[in-house]
Formats: C-alpha cells, sequence, structure tokens
C-alpha cells in the first residue's frame, strides 16, 4: 500500500510537471496569477504603466459598464485582466480582476487591438489580438495571436482569427502618413561675410 501511495503521488506530481510545462508553452496564465487575481485594478496596476481600458460586454446587444479589460505594460511584457464591477448599479464602483492574461513583447510592425474586434461581423469585445499592423486598412485582419474572455471558465482562451477583425482606431487620421512636400522653395541659405 505504501509503495502504492508514493507511485500514485509520482504521478501527480508528473502530472502537475506538464500541466505547468503546458500553461507555460502556450502562455495561458500569467506568473503573477496571485499578485492580480481578486485586487482592485485600481490598487495594483500603477497608473504610469496603464496602456489601455475598455468596457467588455456578456451581449453586445445590451451594453453594460460592469465588465472591462485593462492593459498594462509589465516591463517585459504586457498583461491583460478582466475586471468585474462588483458593486453594480451602485453609485460607487469597487472593481475587481477576475483573470489575467500574458501577452508577450510585440515585434516590430504589431500592436494590440482590445475590445475593439469583431467575429463573421458581430461586435466581441471580449478579445484581445496581436494584430499586424497596417496603416491602409480599417480593420485588421492578419494575427499574430487572439484571446477571449470566456465568464464560464473565468480565464482567458484562445480565441480564433479565421473570422476575426479588429479595428485600426488610427485609420483615416493621417498619423502614419510622410508630410506632404511643401510647395514653398526651401530658404536661402544665409552667408554671413566679415
Amino acid at each position: 500500500m505504501h509503495s502504492m501511495r508514493r507511485h500514485s503521488l509520482g504521478n501527480q506530481g508528473r502530472l502537475a510537471a506538464c500541466l505547468m510545462a503546458l500553461a507555460a508553452l502556450l502562455g495561458c496564465v500569467s506568473h503573477e496569477t496571485s499578485h492580480f487575481i481578486g485586487r482592485n485594478p485600481l490598487q495594483v496596476y500603477d497608473s504610469t504603466f496603464m496602456v489601455d481600458q475598455h468596457t467588455m460586454q456578456f451581449d453586445e446587444s445590451k451594453p453594460s459598464v460592469d465588465w472591462g479589460m485593462s492593459l498594462v505594460w509589465q516591463g517585459d511584457h504586457y498583461l491583460v485582466s478582466a475586471d468585474q464591477n462588483t458593486t453594480p448599479n451602485q453609485p460607487t464602483q469597487n472593481w475587481q480582476i477576475v483573470a489575467v492574461q500574458d501577452i508577450p513583447l510585440l515585434r516590430q510592425g504589431q500592436m494590440i487591438a482590445l475590445g475593439t474586434c469583431r467575429d463573421d461581423g458581430k461586435p466581441n469585445s471580449r478579445v484581445v489580438a496581436v494584430v499586424d499592423y497596417d496603416p491602409d486598412k480599417q480593420w485588421f485582419d492578419r494575427f499574430d495571436s487572439a484571446w477571449e474572455y470566456d465568464y464560464k471558465q473565468n480565464a482567458f482562451v484562445p480565441h480564433p482569427t479565421e473570422h476575426l477583425q479588429c479595428l485600426n482606431a488610427r485609420y483615416g487620421l493621417g498619423l502614419d502618413k510622410p508630410a506632404t512636400a511643401s510647395t514653398l522653395s526651401a530658404p536661402a541659405a544665409s552667408t554671413h561675410t566679415p
């Protein structure tokens, strides 16, 4: 019986190691999860590292402000959290982090789309995606990765990108285009003679 228990514990240890390796491989869960879960995002995130926040909906046809996502720079990676208002319909809102997802450091030409995506043309504010940036597209359709907050699992899960599009909020603003050539002639060089 004693050797059977030792064998069982050995299997449990191997299973735990495999699950941890799988989570690390998939980038599923932040190694800092316990530091964030259950805490108020306004108290745990340094405002100087807050990149963006966006509301998130259970049902896109019934907008609410009781759920949101926060995107925070962590020094060597990004972290996105699902945040819940624990005092709905109250004058003072108290927020609690319920799930987190690490997002690796972006490569050149990438950006993060937070809460601005749609699946098959239907809005899905629960998606966060690493997109290949293209200033000439109103909707991004090339992705490195994407996750969706799943209320049932209370976690971010990988999201398929086949029918996904995310809004380019900079589209049409002219921020990525070079300045137009001037029609004015260049100023004459000044010369100084003694």
